[in-house]
């Protein structure tokens, strides 16, 4: 990028792609398609999970950043700044495992990664989210549906086998229509308020988390078993490499806004670096979602401590959640514990306001 392509990039917030560099990641998806078609019959799942979890990473990278690339329908356009970090994180991701899965294909149990890949980190706008970003991400979810519909239904045709995937492709659908109705909104000319756009953003990043999974079970279905006995819970966002988990989107807006990012960023890496994730907490994650989307419960407010998460109001009850019946008009919230300290749920009739947020050093 040149000089005065700096200067426009500092001022606009958005960054413009030399043919070069656009021609660099052209030649890395060559790669990953010489590879996919190298393994295409290897008998080794765990290398094809691999292979696929590069392919995947890929096609959103690239479908990211789909508007830098000129074409006959339209010229280069520069892209925000956050969605090239983004696209560059997941690009930086592919060369060890293109590695890993020659390894693993060679020799069984060579590859050192641990399965399955994930996202890995989730870059951040200082402000209000780009449209143009949630644009690529919605057409990164695009792309990773079309890469596996007709996996995916054949996967239904063994629905004992993949279970697992076909039960994560369903939650994922439902989080990416949530997307796209906010973001179909903004395109359309439509006011929305600045907490949909990060309400979008995190629907997005939800669902291509799940993508990147359901592409890798659909090669090895025992991936998505593993990480409990009976898999019901086996991943939900809590699984996801991204400390921003399970903060409010209410939360991430004032933290911005009162200039306590960094603060605040280090207080959940601490947090998520001790806390141990049960199957309890990924029930109560599932359980709130799906009350979510029934309209039974909505956000009001946040918990004051880290990880900031949403306290919920029941606007339609009775709800049940984890064995408890919680009439209309009450509160509930888990509680994630401090300093490696397990969870509990906590309900009452109503919550007090806290003044501030509580960090470490207070």
């Amino acid at each position: 990028m040149g000089f005065l392509d700096r200067i426009r990039s500092s001022i606009s917030g958005k960054r413009f792609d030399s043919p070069e560099h656009l021609e660099g990641y052209k030649r890395m998806g060559e790669e990953v398609f010489e590879v996919v078609v190298e393994l295409a019959d290897c008998p080794n799942l765990k290398a094809r999970a691999i292979i696929q979890a590069a392919r995947s990473l890929q096609v959103m990278a690239d479908a990211l950043l789909q508007d830098a690339y000129s074409s006959d329908a339209h010229q280069s356009l520069p892209v925000p700044m956050m969605t090239h970090e983004q696209a560059e994180a997941w690009y930086g991701k592919i060369p060890d495992l293109l590695v890993a899965a020659r390894q693993e294909a060679a020799f069984e149990g060579s590859a050192k990664i641990p399965l399955p890949i994930r996202l890995g980190k989730r870059i951040e706008s200082s402000g209000l989210c780009p449209v143009e970003h949630l644009a690529g991400m919605r057409r990164a979810a695009d792309e990773m549906e079309s890469m596996f519909k007709e996996r995916m239904e054949h996967a239904r045709l063994k629905s004992e086998v993949y279970k697992e995937e076909i039960l994560l492709y369903e939650e994922a659908r439902t989080r990416r229509g949530a997307g796209d109705a906010t973001v179909g909104s903004i395109l359309g000319g439509r006011h929305v308020p600045r907490s949909s756009h990060e309400e979008a953003e995190t629907q997005y990043w939800n669902t291509l988390s799940s993508y990147l999974l359901i592409a890798q079970g659909l090669e090895d279905p025992l991936l998505l078993k593993s990480a409990s006995p009976s898999g019901q819970y086996a991943y939900s966002k809590l699984d996801a490499n991204d400390v921003w988990k399970v903060t409010s989107p209410i939360a991430i807006r004032e933290i911005r806004q009162d200039g306590e990012w960094d603060e605040a960023e280090r207080d959940l890496e601490d947090h998520w670096r001790q806390h141990k994730i049960t199957n309890v907490e990924r029930e109560y994650v599932s359980n709130t979602e799906q009350l979510l989307s029934r309209g039974e419960i909505h956000e009001d407010g946040y918990w004051a401590s880290c990880p900031f998460q949403a306290v919920y109001r029941v606007i339609k009850g009775p709800v049940h959640v984890l064995n408890h019946t919680i009439p209309t008009g009450h509160f509930f919230v888990w509680d994630y514990g401090e300093d490696g300290e397990p969870g509990r749920f906590i309900t009452q009739a109503s919550f007090g306001r806290a003044d501030s947020r509580q960090y470490c050093d207070d």
